[in-house]
């Protein structure tokens, strides 16, 4: 199936695309794909009211410069993900995630908004070929890719704007699968694109520079290459000072973007810039293995009477996500730890762990009215970097696959339009528009907000990285 879609994409690929080929309904026949729903999704996105939304937020950000990189090297484009919360002084938002150069659901954006956000990752394009650090004038470029990817059809998207962009600016382009890479390309600038098994079996790391059977990279598309290369001496330096590696990473903070504990750390660490925003914050901490994962719950829900989550590393999806009531008792608590286990190792299996985990409060979170009953639902916000300062694009608001009844049930919180069980179900996507304003009960300063919160956490990511990755203290909890 895997070698049948990246043999469909790479035909593709080799034709002079049209923009009426990227039509989504078009573009999915040409790779036997059904994006209808894909294309009716995006067709309820208005860039009218995100343009407005997005100036709104910038000007805001503005009077404190809070969207400003330290360093233009360290992000280039993201996502972050909020559920949110009636209090008596209006909204407030929590955070669920961050997302880095892996993001999905692209092709639900506007032209317009995918325009913005593909800037971003061309900057790092246009940079790396100016550098030359290869001495050849040659940029060779890993796009990575999901086994049997569902979404495919983002990455024809996304490499046609970089190719007609690079064209524009004279560069020559060519664009191969593993199956049919040579490593004596002649165009200035290859693109290989495989899945992330593929690679990982054919990466190395030498002198800084990540290699590809040899071959020196210039960048990564997708972090999910960087984070399953297991290469002792490349994760070390990750941490300590990945400006020192030649080869760069969309994005090269994806040990923090991937952990949902050091991103609340973030969002801890910049609390005060962000609460103008109205970001509500959550207790939490983190635990190495399941004794400290049981004793620590027991203590929270002891000293806080509220009910936790439970959220294993790295995972996506929902997969492993639990709620643990304030009530439950000591034997189903282990219960419930085993019952994420199983679903997170369903769908990684054995190859990841998914220790350690966070264990975050569980917020009272608003509900909607959606096709005839009460459920909870998510926004998610997509960020790009332009000329130095983080930009919000856009985004979708996810509602959850069951009905809410009493918080027991996991699909009552599953908002992930993929699911955790892998099915795709964009029905349950909201665009940003007028219209999602009053299905969501939200107000334009509230969309406003939201874009404003996603630029100000990861510019401090980007900030306070080293401190983030140097913390240790994690008997602590937070609150």
């Amino acid at each position: 199936m895997e070698r049948d879609l990246l043999t469909k994409f790479l035909k593709l690929m080799s034709s002079k695309i049209s923009d009426s080929d990227l039509e989504l309904t078009i573009l999915g026949n040409s790779l036997g794909m059904d994006l209808v729903s894909f294309a009716e999704l995006r067709a309820s996105q208005e860039d009218v009211f995100v343009d407005m939304v997005r100036e709104k937020a910038l000007e805001k950000m503005k009077k404190e410069n809070d969207n400003i990189l330290v360093n233009s090297d360290s992000f280039f484009a993201g996502s972050i993900d909020f559920m949110v919360s009636d209090e008596l002084e209006g909204k407030k938002f929590f955070l669920l995630e961050t997302n880095g150069g892996s993001h999905r659901g692209l092709s639900i954006l506007t032209t317009k908004q995918q325009n913005f956000l593909y800037h971003g990752y061309l900057k790092a394009i246009l940079k790396t070929a100016e550098k030359n650090e290869r001495k050849d004038k040659k940029v060779f470029i890993i796009v990575g890719v999901p086994i049997n990817d569902a979404l495919i059809h983002e990455k024809v998207i996304m490499i046609e704007f970089f190719r007609r962009r690079l064209k524009a600016k004279n560069y020559s382009v060519k664009i191969f699968n593993r199956d049919n890479y040579d490593k004596g390309f002649k165009a200035n600038i290859v693109f290989l694109i495989a899945d992330y098994k593929q690679i990982s079996e054919s990466l190395s790391f030498s002198n800084n520079w990540i290699e590809y059977n040899d071959e020196k990279v210039n960048l990564l598309i997708g972090d999910g290459i960087a984070r399953r290369f297991n290469d002792e001496i490349f994760n070390k330096q990750i941490e300590v000072n990945f400006h020192q590696i030649k080869t760069k990473i969309v994005n090269p903070i994806f040990k923090i973007t991937d952990d949902k504990s050091l991103t609340y750390l973030a969002s801890y660490y910049s609390r005060l810039s962000l609460k103008k925003y109205n970001l509500r914050h959550l207790v939490f901490t983190k635990a190495f293995d399941e004794r400290e994962l049981i004793d620590k719950l027991k203590f929270l829900i002891n000293k806080y009477k509220k009910p936790f989550i439970i959220k294993p590393s790295g995972g996506s999806g929902g997969a492993g996500v639990i709620p643990i009531s304030e009530y439950e008792k000591s034997v189903n608590i282990i219960n419930l730890i085993e019952k994420s286990k199983k679903e997170f190792y369903d769908k990684f299996k054995e190859n990841r762990n998914p220790y350690p985990y966070t264990i975050q409060e569980k917020a009272n979170f608003s509900l909607i009215n959606w096709r005839g009953g009460e459920h909870t639902f998510d926004i998610r916000i997509y960020l790009a970097q332009n000329n130095g300062i983080i930009i919000p694009i856009g985004g979708l608001g996810r509602i959850a696959r069951g009905i809410y009844k009493n918080g027991a049930n996991k699909e009552e919180f599953v908002v992930n339009l993929s699911g955790y069980d892998g099915q795709i179900e964009i029905d349950r996507g909201i665009g940003f528009s007028e219209a999602s304003c009053k299905l969501l009960n939200l107000s334009i300063e509230d969309f406003v907000n939201m874009f404003c919160i996603g630029c100000v956490l990861f510019a401090n990511i980007v900030k306070d990285y080293q401190k983030i990755m140097k913390f240790s203290q994690w008997e602590k909890i937070f609150d």
